[in-house]
């Protein structure tokens, strides 16, 4: 589709796009106030995405009634870049060195759906079509996940920020920190997923030909049962119940004593003490707190955005410290009749437990199926995977249609060193006077204050210093109380 600039009566621009115009051939200006009002957007918006708005005089009446809401403007053709009638906070076309999804990542923080306002301007439908209805469908995807996230951390933020601190505080002990440098092995990327058993064979093939098998924490007991020992553990799950994904593999690691793998985890995941045992590799989620901490308390981290799944900081690690082929299995986001997980799965006894003659073991397996079905979770992630535009090829293998016929690059020992570490001593009371200065300081106070207040308070709504100090002191009591009797 052709784009040209036309002047309209009132002497402003409109685009002519083949037979159509984008814009009024009179009055742009007024066919943009008179759209917007009859829109008639309500609520605390904090961000505006248009969806291909052509020259944008939406812009301006937008700023009206939302002066501090974050505008986004998303074109269809690198014709309108630099054209805006009014300029928006930010902008894309599809010759961006970034791709949609990272872009929107970079310029919306999580939020919920209806903080986020999607403007479509019909006329550009009507010219680009399939294109335009591709761009809503993308936009929609991001702002559900977005939204998701958002309330993810919202009923669990308060026990991330408690799982940071207790990490740092467990970490500034004598352990095993594992340094990585990137080489050009293979390696399998392996989830929870039921269709996981199906690729045992190629896993066991690639393994024994120098692959790295990297496994979500969910998936270890299954590999085990199979024979297959994870060279890295992918653990970021903050919840409490994380902890039964790991205790077999401690078991496991333990008795039977084999070369112990390595614990990426994310500092806000909720790892059992025992896990010191393994080789260490912690993971930032790119915030400033998790920042100041990892600093403070001497703790060196790989850094990678948080995604809201565990699979997503899997392959963030894979292609962080390869740039051989990934092969993937059990990630598909999709159930196997009411199986939604590879067995064995550290879930199953909850459900065996909690059974009665009213409701048996298929009667819960199936409503859990269900209630995850209807949650909408799966088709989430599984079209933000489908969004990505990794740098390389990433394959997914079953028994039913792989023939193993290569080597592996490199063997998997060429990237890990591990260093054994005895950070200095930090109590958490002088980490907790850091936070103070630093929610102090008027070049982080706003940033910090913002993260804190979006994992302490329901909707971020108290950023006050001096509710975040009472929250603080009250979160690390603990710690403060062991300090104080250990001397």
């Amino acid at each position: 589709m052709e784009e040209t600039l036309v002047r309209a009566q009132c002497g402003l621009n409109t685009v002519a796009a083949g037979q159509k115009n984008i814009h009024s051939r009179y009055n742009p200006i007024i066919e943009a106030e008179r759209y917007i009002d009859s829109l008639n957007p309500r609520g605390c918006i904090e961000y505006i995405i248009l969806a291909e708005c052509g020259l944008c005089y939406v812009i301006e009446p937008l700023r009206k009634k939302f002066p501090t809401a974050k505008i986004i403007s998303l074109h269809l053709s690198a014709f309108y870049a630099g054209k805006s009638y009014t300029a928006p906070d930010a902008e894309w076309t599809p010759d961006s060195p970034l791709s949609l999804n990272v872009f929107l990542e970079n310029e919306i923080d999580d939020t919920e759906a209806d903080k986020i306002k999607i403007i479509e301007w019909r006329p550009a439908a009507s010219v680009y079509k399939h294109e335009y209805l591709n761009l809503i469908k993308e936009i929609t995807a991001f702002v559900k996940l977005s939204d998701a996230n958002k309330r993810t951390r919202t009923a669990f933020g308060r026990r991330w920020l408690k799982n940071v601190i207790r990490n740092c505080f467990l970490l500034k002990d004598c352990i095993n920190i594992t340094r990585v440098t990137k080489s050009g092995f293979d390696c399998i990327i392996a989830g929870a997923g039921p269709d996981l058993e199906d690729a045992y064979g190629a896993i066991r093939d690639l393994t024994k030909n120098g692959a790295l098998l990297i496994a979500v924490s969910s998936a270890v007991n299954a590999l085990l049962y199979a024979g297959l020992h994870p060279d890295i553990i992918v653990a970021c799950d903050g919840g409490n119940w994380a902890h039964l994904h790991l205790f077999e593999s401690i078991r496991f690691f333990y008795d039977k004593k084999p070369a112990y793998p390595v614990l990426a985890f994310s500092l806000n995941a909720a790892i059992p003490s025992q896990c010191a045992v393994f080789n260490l590799l912690p993971i930032s989620d790119e915030s400033l707190f998790q920042g100041i901490a990892g600093k403070f308390f001497d703790i060196s981290c790989l850094s990678f955005p948080q995604r809201g799944t565990v699979s997503a900081s899997a392959f963030d690690l894979a292609l962080h410290i390869t740039s051989g082929v990934i092969y993937t299995a059990g990630i598909n986001f999709s159930h196997k009749g009411i199986r939604t997980h590879v067995k064995p799965y550290a879930f199953d006894a909850i459900l065996s437990n909690s059974t009665d003659r009213f409701r048996p073991l298929y009667t819960r397996q199936f409503e859990r199926a269900d209630m995850i079905t209807k949650s909408g979770a799966n088709s989430i992630y599984a079209g933000w995977f489908s969004r990505q535009n990794y740098p390389r090829s990433i394959y997914s293998i079953t028994n039913d249609n792989w023939v193993f016929t290569g080597k592996s690059k490199k063997i998997t020992a060429d990237i890990f060193t591990f260093n054994k570490k005895k950070a200095e001593f930090n109590p958490v009371t002088n980490f907790i006077s850091a936070l103070f200065a630093a929610l102090e300081s008027p070049v982080t106070k706003d940033r910090l204050a913002y993260e804190l207040s979006d994992m302490l308070f329901d909707g971020g709504e108290s950023s006050k210093y001096e509710n975040l100090r009472d929250e603080l002191l009250q979160i690390t009591e603990k710690y403060r109380i062991i300090e104080a009797r250990n001397g």
